[in-house]
């Protein structure tokens, strides 16, 4: 085993387009991740700044103020500053705030009672990302608040039309609707809200740079079935019955070199985009991802006997799995069911490994490790038992 890795190394440095290749690629990534730590990240939608005078200034109008500042929805949103008039407009005008909102007098009763008597708005257009959340933001509260509206007019014609006082019908009115205002308000806790795991956000950017990586790692394993099949066509395979070399073995110091290389190469490139990531996991992650690169070759290698049907095969498979797993449009781009069809590919788990392991969360790390290496196994064991009954076949005939 230790001759045949040898023998390996010994044609991988005479081999000089290889180490163009990995040299090209590494200058590449080191330009284009100097250039994007030049341009820091910046936050796409920052919360707004809400700016309120409250001239109602009536419990129900103090208890809705209370509520947005208690909502865990709405203050991830949006911040909420209270004021009188001229302190509130000062602060929009010098740009601290980004919207206001101006509560007229007797708001709430006049809302209970049906009467017109709406909230100004005022925000500025130069943003209008945050105009457009705003509005929707706005809007969804609306359609509760009109909801209470058509309940309270229906409720206020039908007690009339059964001859109640007048005193009564408001009376149940004011108290009806102020239960539906904050049963509206409450909203939240009709609902079981549960958690969405989502792929890691990062800069377009940097995810590009980790997209080339994987790519051209994945090519790179190509490479390293081309190397098995120059084998098959020498007749190593067949040679190896007059040796005491297992056929695991020298498939083993076949591609133990190769990973090697490729696991470097990784390595380096990771470091370069995030220089706390911890190396012991930066090592162990490159490794998997260059194991895993190599046995998929390997096993490919293992079910197409012709150079031909490995090339076109090996090349669909990569092209594949850089479409569907985002390797040109990012992850967080894609439509829901193009991301379920992504999450069968191994693309989709190596870019969102790199993006993780740069962000420090070590654990779902370990989980994509795992599968990773299982799965190598899995091939790698397939791979051999296929070329040992090739080489049977071979032997018979």
């Amino acid at each position: 085993m230790l001759n045949t890795f040898i023998k390996e190394l010994k044609e991988l440095t005479a081999d000089k387009k290889i180490w163009i290749g990995i040299l090209t690629v590494l200058i590449i990534i080191i330009i284009s991740t100097s250039y994007n730590k030049k341009n820091p990240e910046i936050d796409a939608v920052k919360p707004l700044m809400l700016g309120v005078i409250n001239k109602d200034n009536s419990s129900y109008s103090n208890l809705l103020l209370d509520y947005f500042h208690g909502s865990n929805t709405f203050s991830s949103l949006i911040q909420v500053t209270t004021g009188d008039d001229k302190v509130i407009r000062d602060a929009f005008k010098n740009g601290e705030l980004d919207i206001y909102l101006e509560i007229p007098e007797d708001f709430a009763m006049n809302m209970i009672k049906l009467e017109h008597s709406p909230v100004k708005v005022y925000y500025q257009m130069d943003d209008t990302t945050k105009a457009l959340l705003f509005q929707n933001v706005l809007k969804s509260y609306e359609k509760y608040i009109s909801a209470v509206e058509v309940n309270a007019v229906g409720l206020y014609e039908i007690m009339e039309a059964d001859g109640m006082g007048k005193e009564l019908i408001e009376d149940a009115n004011v108290t009806i609707s102020m239960d539906m205002i904050f049963t509206a308000l409450g909203k939240e806790s009709f609902f079981r809200f549960k958690p969405v795991a989502k792929f890691p956000t990062t800069t377009v950017a940097e995810y590009y740079i980790i997209s080339i990586i994987v790519m051209t790692l994945m090519y790179a394993g190509i490479y390293a079935g081309f190397r098995i099949l120059r084998e098959m066509k020498q007749g190593t395979f067949a040679r190896l019955k007059t040796t005491k070399l297992p056929l695991f073995q020298f498939l083993t110091a076949k591609l133990l070199l190769m990973i090697m290389v490729y696991t470097i190469a990784i390595a380096v490139s990771i470091h370069i985009l995030g220089k706390n990531i911890d190396t012991g996991l930066n090592l162990l992650y490159s490794f998997t991802l260059s194991c895993f690169s190599a046995v998929m070759a390997t096993f490919l290698c293992a079910l197409l006997q012709s150079t031909l049907r490995y090339s076109l095969a090996a090349n669909l498979f990569v092209f594949y799995c850089i479409v569907m797993g985002g390797g040109i449009i990012p992850i967080q781009f894609l439509p829901e069911d193009i991301i379920r069809l992504s999450k069968i590919t191994p693309i989709y788990y190596m870019i969102k490994g790199i993006i993780l392991l740069k962000q420090g969360q070590t654990t779902p790390v370990y989980s994509i490790v795992a599968g990773l290496l299982i799965t190598s196994v899995i091939l790698f064991v397939v791979a051999a038992a296929c070329f040992y009954r090739r080489s049977v076949v071979n032997e018979e005939a």
